[in-house]
């Protein structure tokens, strides 16, 4: 649950900019505000934690690995379905720069239904009703 969304603009330009991928707990948190909770674990052989926050509006569960953000999880407190431009301005603040080096690696292609990679093949979005996840295409698969 990513805190990247549209209802409150300002801080979801913040918070969607690729930036937050793999940044640390600390520019995540300076972001985001201080965790309601946190969990941790071992799938696979690989440990995670994952801390959950909730901001203007938003919950997002942050997962991260050898302490980066590999992971959001992003939807409406109300779990209300994300409108449209909501959905269009995660993409928008995930996709890499408008310039004319990344002309041809900028945009999202679909490789499933809901599922998308961008253009570079870096990150993904999995877009559900109510909720949206962005992750590093190098996120092992079983956190996906």
């Amino acid at each position: 649950m990513i805190l990247v969304l549209f209802a409150a603009m300002p801080l979801s330009s913040v918070l969607a900019k690729e930036g937050l991928l793999n940044s640390s707990y600390e520019e995540v948190a300076s972001v985001l505000g201080k965790p309601a909770s946190h969990d941790n674990g071992n799938v696979s052989g690989i440990r995670y934690d994952r801390y959950h926050f909730e901001t203007r509006g938003w919950k997002t569960a942050v997962l991260f690995i050898d302490g980066r953000a590999q992971k959001f999880d992003t939807e409406k407190s109300d779990g209300s379905p994300l409108s449209v431009e909501q959905k269009t301005a995660i993409l928008e603040r995930y996709d890499v720069p408008n310039t004319d080096q990344n002309s041809k690696v900028r945009g999202w292609r679909e490789l499933s239904e809901n599922h998308f990679i961008r253009g570079d093949g870096r990150v993904h979005v999995i877009k559900h009703l109510s909720s949206m996840t962005v992750f590093l295409d190098d996120l092992p698969r079983e956190f996906w």
